[in-house]
């Protein structure tokens, strides 16, 4: 977890020097700081000769005397420094010239930019793309610094802006496994429950589960192709069959949750998961490998939603003929990860803030630097996009949805708290505490406390990064997941056993309304089947006002108070 003390903070504003610029037909010389009235210059090669030989000249150990770095730190700088990372520079390059990658690169150039203080993105794109090409020296930053083309500008008021916004980030979310444990500890000194003799729901149930079909559904209203796969139950259970929609992530596959599929329709659900074929793993791949010039498709905002719905009105159509009726499509329940939990919100009738949107993400007074934003938050990439689609009022909740289990949910500036005091419904909301793409601090911690559900929970998987288990090896998204987080600890499936299990508890009880699943709806039996390095924590509303305190506490001056205290 990302923890920030000060003198790291010295070492950051060091190496934030190697983050530079483009193609190189001249070299950079110098490293111009601008800091008030300030205004210095490190020569680039006490840089590279620090990194190459460990020697420290006279000019490198001015500056490390100021910042304090101690011969440890200093150590662990030249680590840093010339560490290597198995980037693709071509995918790389693909990525950078995407709308998303554009934004990104942006951000990066208000901290570095050009002699004078103009935006330095189209450099920074050069030189990581060039330094990711060179098979020699590879991706490190200090060859990142190599290809420099000519002299920067490191704007220190902005980078020190940032790295508060990391370590508030980093502090808050410390507090909040903090706070969860102690919570949840506090909540199990009240319940007797002896859990000895129930059923171990991490295990099969007992309906079987059919193999995976695979439909070809087409929406003509907007000429929209996509698969299907639905997992049924081997023995039909009595009566009415509740219902379960799954929405993936971005660059993600109906595949990658047959576990989840399988796992449900084992205890007799039917689960049904569309494959949103703007942002799913196609649309990544064919980024990556050149066919397409977006990471996905900005109407996929409006798409997925509207996705569920239809898939919802095809079972209905198909209920009588081909499910002889069983199908209970009055109350379904909807899981949703990162991009999917967007997607299941909406369905449950969450709507857009425009106002709101524009207020985190829209220019103000002409500058970039105006933006009232977490680093580190890099969901907003998505959300900050939907500025450029039509400003009309969006929502598309389904009346059917009657629960929601959101996973590391993209969702809290494009609904604000007015957009998601619209739900109503049961909840559960999943956070991982290491999560650099959907931070819980801001992404769920805000929705937890925003949502008007009388029945609401939250989650919280102590050492989860947002993937449900780690990327493949050697895959291109893991390598750069990798910068921001160690996957190397964590079991590859534990994260999905939690979610399993929690899905069979929340939707038995409040989907099937099957009342003994209440006694997994407890924070002592998550305590009971945790792993000992990665507990998890069950939370209900009661947990909402502590967790306020703890952002308010913890959150930049500029973004609003969650609620007052």
């Amino acid at each position: 977890m990302l923890n920030l003390t000060k003198n790291w903070k010295s070492i950051f504003l060091i190496s934030i020097s190697c983050l530079c610029f483009s193609l190189p037909s001249f070299a950079a010389e110098k490293i111009n700081i601008i800091w008030q009235s300030l205004r210095l210059t490190l020569e680039v090669n006490s840089l590279e000769k620090f990194a190459d030989e460990g020697v420290i000249n006279q000019e490198l150990e001015f500056y490390f005397q100021t910042a304090g770095l101690e011969a440890n730190q200093q150590e662990t700088l030249r680590e840093i420094l010339v560490t290597q990372y198995p980037i693709d520079g071509v995918q790389l390059s693909r990525f950078l010239n995407t709308s998303t990658g554009e934004i990104f690169l942006e951000r990066l150039g208000i901290l570095v930019s050009l002699p004078g203080g103009r935006n330095g993105k189209y450099l920074l794109r050069g030189a990581l793309i060039q330094a990711a090409l060179d098979s020699e020296k590879g991706f490190s930053l200090i060859n990142i610094l190599r290809h420099l083309a000519t002299d920067i500008q490191l704007n220190i008021e902005e980078i020190e802006k940032t790295l508060d916004y990391q370590q508030r980030l980093a502090l808050a979310t410390n507090s909040l496994t903090e706070n969860a444990s102690e919570i949840s500890h506090e909540n199990m000194a009240n319940l007797t429950t002896d859990y000895t003799n129930i059923p171990d729901i991490r295990k099969q149930g007992n309906y079987g589960v059919n193999p995976v079909k695979i439909i070809k559904l087409t929406d003509e209203n907007r000429q929209r192709s996509f698969e299907l796969h639905l997992y049924q139950p081997e023995n039909w259970k009595p009566g009415k069959t509740p219902v379960i929609m799954v929405s993936h992530g971005l660059g993600s596959h109906p595949n990658d949750f047959s576990s989840l599929g399988k796992q449900l329709a084992s205890y007799g659900f039917l689960v049904a998961i569309p494959q949103h074929i703007g942002s799913d793993q196609k649309q990544l791949e064919n980024m990556l490998q050149g066919y397409s010039r977006e990471l996905y498709d900005l109407q996929e905002f409006i798409n997925r939603p509207l996705d569920i719905t239809f898939v919802l009105d095809e079972l209905e159509r198909r209920n009588q003929q081909e499910f002889n009726n069983r199908l209970n499509l009055e109350k379904v329940g909807v899981i949703g990860h990162s991009f999917g939990g967007y997607t299941a919100l909406s369905v449950a009738g969450a709507t857009w803030d425009f106002q709101n949107i524009k207020n985190y993400c829209a220019p103000q007074s002409g500058s970039l630097r105006d933006r009232q934003v977490w680093e580190a938050n890099l969901s907003m990439l998505l959300q900050c996009q939907t500025l450029d689609l039509p400003k009309q009022a969006y929502n598309f909740r389904d009346s059917r949805v009657g629960a929601i289990a959101i996973i590391n949910p993209v969702n809290s500036v494009i609904f604000g708290s007015e957009g998601l005091s619209k739900i109503n419904i049961p909840i559960i909301i999943s956070a991982g505490t290491n999560d650099p793409a959907t931070p819980p601090i801001i992404e769920q911690i805000r929705t937890f406390a925003w949502v008007t559900s009388k029945d609401k929970y939250l989650f919280v998987m102590k050492g989860q990064a947002h993937f449900l288990t780690p990327p493949e090896k050697n895959n291109q998204i893991n390598n750069l997941i990798n910068l921001l987080v160690d996957f190397k600890q964590i079991d590859d499936h534990l994260f999905t056993v939690y979610n399993n299990t929690k899905s069979i508890a929340f939707f038995q009880f409040y989907l099937a309304e099957e009342n003994n699943y209440e006694v997994y709806l407890q924070p002592d039996y998550w305590e009971k089947i945790s792993d000992e390095k990665y507990p998890i924590y069950w939370l209900d509303k009661l947990a909402v006002d502590q967790l306020v305190k703890t952002y308010n506490r913890f959150k930049p001056p500029e973004i609003p108070t969650l609620y007052p205290n």
